[in-house]
């Protein structure tokens, strides 16, 4: 990317905007799944079918990804950015308003159209405002601010369960999205869209050629990483609460607190990890140290029968190592996008996060009914295997 004059104050109060979005996005995405053991008490919905609602997020959002991303590219990212950001919250604020699991699968695929809209136009903003030499450690608060959603939105919904409801907890989402939409609106005016600066460079591209970009073989293989990686984190962060009350009887507010650990420790690891970028290159060896090191805590924790304490020493190992991936993945991804194309580059690569999470969720739920949910920990660790061999791509540029 083109070297870009930009201050460190004005990156930071764009950056500032931008994670706080992704922030609710991430928070927003994780309200559901903490829930599932009292929605299944109260609506009588197996664990497979409650899955379901969040295959149909991620299926209405994989198949508007890359879309949205060529929009992001022909008409600019900020008012898709706020537009989808408000949808998604009141999307699965009103599910808390009804008991029809029909309706609820409706406003899944209408939440998922809004969080489509996230990468495409995040990346999008990023690339053509921050500063280059600060550009991974952007991407690593960026990605740190969604873990941040992550760490929050289980704990904060099980208290409010806890002391209230269900229904509440999920309402609060929607309270919790308008305010942010409302402020992103008012302070909108500090963001540098990427049309601009695309205007200058001329060199976007259209829906042909954006394709052939697409399907270049170094972006498929970036793809199956993206893929992978998704595979792992949405299979962690949506079941680790059932997994643990199933397999170990731990208590809701401690298995709460196992998956809070693990997404805390995973920004630490992504606030590290963006540091790392900006200092090397070799952004694959990142990742294959990571994945290594966290599959062994994973096979580790598949094949004893732990304290509440070691669980929670555990989760935060692999939440440190996962979150070293997520910047050298951002910077590998950056490094194969032109300019003015990352609205449909990153929109692509987030769609494979989107497959992901239309799989695991009833694949997840499916062994969770059948009494083998300590198997997740073991199918993990494979899927932190194949993650590294994705990564075996003698044609991407080093």
């Amino acid at each position: 990317m083109a070297s870009l004059s930009s201050t460190l104050g004005r990156d930071t109060r764009i950056l500032s905007l931008i994670c706080t979005g992704h922030f609710m996005s991430h928070y927003s995405q994780l309200v559901l799944p903490p829930l599932f053991a009292l929605m299944n008490n109260d609506l009588g919905i197996d664990y497979a079918l409650l899955g379901l609602i969040i295959t149909f997020i991620n299926a209405s959002a994989a198949i508007a990804q890359t879309p949205i991303g060529f929009l992001v590219d022909r008409f600019g990212a900020r008012t898709i950015l706020i537009s989808g950001l408000i949808i998604k919250t009141l999307a699965i604020g009103a599910m808390a308003l009804t008991n029809s699991y029909e309706i609820i699968l409706v406003l899944a695929i209408i939440a998922g159209l809004g969080h489509a809209v996230f990468h495409p136009a995040d990346y999008s903003i990023l690339m053509s405002s921050i500063d280059e030499r600060r550009i991974g450690k952007a991407f690593s608060f960026h990605t740190a601010s969604g873990t941040a959603g992550t760490a929050a939105g289980p704990l904060v919904t099980v208290l409010i369960a806890e002391f209230w409801d269900w229904k509440i907890a999920v309402l609060s989402v929607a309270a919790l999205g308008i305010v942010t939409g409302l402020a992103m609106i008012l302070q909108g005016g500090i963001i540098k869209d990427h049309i601009g600066h695309k205007k200058k460079t001329k060199t976007r591209l259209g829906i042909t050629d954006g394709m052939t970009l697409l399907l270049k073989p170094s972006m498929l293989f970036l793809y199956l990483f993206f893929l992978t990686t998704a595979m792992i984190s949405i299979g962690l962060n949506g079941f680790t609460v059932v997994i643990l009350i199933e397999s170990y009887g731990t208590p809701l507010v401690a298995a709460g607190a196992a998956l809070t650990t693990f997404a805390t420790a995973g920004v630490i690891g992504v606030l590290c990890g963006g540091v790392i970028a900006d200092k090397t290159e070799r952004h694959d060896l990142v990742a294959v140290g990571a994945f290594s090191s966290a599959a062994l805590v994973t096979i580790f924790m598949a094949s004893y029968d732990l304290h509440h304490y070691v669980i929670l020493v555990c989760f935060a190992a692999i939440g440190w190592l996962l979150g070293l991936v997520r910047p050298a993945r951002d910077m590998m991804v950056r490094a194969e996008t032109p300019d003015g194309n990352a609205g449909k580059v990153f929109g692509f690569m987030s769609t494979g996060h989107q497959v992901g999470g239309v799989f695991i969720p009833v694949t997840y739920g499916w062994i969770i009914d059948q009494g083998k949910a300590d198997w997740i920990f073991w199918i993990t660790a494979i899927l932190m295997l194949t993650a590294m061999l994705t990564l075996i791509n003698p044609g991407r540029k080093s």
